[in-house]
């Protein structure tokens, strides 16, 4: 009998591990499911017969190499910065490896002792990443195929609230790290347009928005990432004239996201000390360039003044419904702008045990192809999924973080992927398996071409 250990039993867990555990029996395997918090990982295994939970600490160096060593593959979700210790566990016990993490230049530089030791490590094999890199290869080799010459390739995805449960004015709900989401497009992003690199600054990004709607949806906007050019040699797009990568949001959110970072809000590199000493207000008003302190109703004025805008738009309403203007003191004594933002957004924006999530990513390509007569025309395809969570464990986004790896997990037990050493999944022999079952499964992509006149 095989075994299986998954490292890491957070919110993008169960779903992985509902499917491991399911299959158990037909693939004659054990899973073994390991955390800091025994009570999460008995949670997650739910006394099935082929399950079973321990405490895991990957800083404990014995630990690590006994539980390791005594698995056949080992699936990670443990935070980044862990990875590094269990990868070299697994070169040591020579173990296969599958995570959901961007593949950083620490773990490159892993490869030949990967290759040596003859496994095969994974990575990017979740959503974004993951998904998002196999559904595009699908579509960029397919048009290929079809003697298409790509020229704009624009990919976004978003971890958002389904409509059903969209009952706030952002539109938006944590479903994710709540820290990814006060700290997000803190840095230049770069992407290419019309054949011009572009370089979008942190002040500027929220603005830099491209507008789009989804049929029964409605209305959403992207922003871009802070990188999309590597994707050029990553998805073998070179001459490619546009490429864009973005995150996805329901329409409106990032006007007022932009208006907390002119405010200052989101500032993550000082400390405020004593800030249980304020209330929201007396902060806010902290930030305004008035002096004195403002009453309730004052600081409301103060602060549409500097915006620029009116106390009954849309951008205000949201302000206002965070609590900004409020007397309610902060509850943290020591924490920067960031970390007072993000208290706040944990507890405005916390999902309930109702409410459901949806992913949505979206691939907008356009190429050139010949008709019979040899005359080229611009043709678009549009490639778009939508997923909804099941309830607030088996979520949308532990959905499609959870299964991509799951069925990584099936085709090495069932030794129907050859590949060694470090890889991401950009190789038909990986993505084309894997795409089928996610359709199976029902993570299924819309697909659309049509002409552009």
């Amino acid at each position: 009998m095989k075994k299986i250990l998954v490292l890491g039993a957070g919110r993008s867990s169960a779903v992985l591990i509902r499917y491991l555990l399911e299959h158990a029996g037909d693939w004659n395997v054990s899973v073994t499911v390991g955390d800091r918090d025994l009570h999460h990982a008995a949670s997650k295994v739910e006394g099935r017969e082929q399950g079973h939970a321990i405490y895991f600490d990957a800083t404990d160096d014995a630990l690590r190499r006994q539980v390791v060593s005594d698995h056949d593959l080992v699936i990670s979700l443990l935070p980044p910065h862990l990875h590094i210790l269990v990868a070299r566990e697994c070169i040591f016990s020579r173990k296969n490896l599958i995570t959901a993490s961007y593949l950083n230049a620490e773990m490159e530089s892993l490869q030949e002792d990967v290759k040596l030791a003859g496994v095969l490590f994974m990575y990017e094999m979740g959503l974004d990443p993951g998904i998002d890199h196999m559904s595009a290869m699908k579509i960029i080799h397919e048009i290929r195929k079809q003697g298409g010459e790509i020229t704009s390739f624009k990919s976004g995805t978003g971890g958002l609230v389904a409509p059903e449960s969209d009952d706030n004015p952002w539109h938006y709900k944590v479903t994710w790290n709540p820290r990814n989401v006060v700290l997000a497009g803190q840095g230049t992003a770069l992407f290419l347009e019309n054949g011009m690199k572009k370089f979008v600054p942190y002040h500027r990004l929220f603005t830099s928005t491209e507008k789009f709607k989804l049929k029964g949806l409605g209305k959403f906007e992207s922003y871009p990432n802070r990188d999309s050019l590597q994707y050029i040699s990553k998805y073998g797009l070179t001459g490619v004239q546009t490429i864009v990568r973005s995150t996805l949001r329901k329409a409106g959110f990032c006007e007022a996201w932009n208006a907390l970072i002119q405010l200052g809000l989101t500032e993550d590199s000082y400390v405020i000390e004593n800030a249980n000493q304020l209330s929201y207000a007396e902060w806010l008003s902290s930030y305004l360039p008035a002096n004195g302190r403002y009453r309730h109703h004052a600081v409301q004025a103060a602060t549409a003044a500097f915006l620029g805008r009116k106390k009954k738009d849309e951008v205000f309403r949201r302000l206002e419904w965070l609590g900004l203007f409020t007397g309610e003191k902060i509850p943290l004594k020591a924490a920067t702008p960031a970390q007072i933002l993000q208290d706040l957004i944990e507890r405005k924006w916390k999902i309930s045990e109702t409410d459901i999530d949806m992913i949505v990513m979206r691939h907008e390509t356009e190429y050139l192809k010949s008709n019979s007569r040899g005359k080229k025309k611009m043709m678009r395809h549009l490639s778009t999924l939508v997923i909804k969570g099941d309830d607030a464990v088996h979520t949308g986004m532990a959905k499609t973080v959870g299964l991509p790896m799951a069925i990584m997990a099936k085709l090495l037990l069932h030794e129907q992927v050859a590949l060694k050493g470090i890889h991401i999944p950009v190789l038909p022999e990986v993505y084309e398996p894997v795409l089928q079952e996610l359709s199976e499964l029902g993570v299924k992509f819309d697909e659309e071409t049509r002409e552009v006149v």
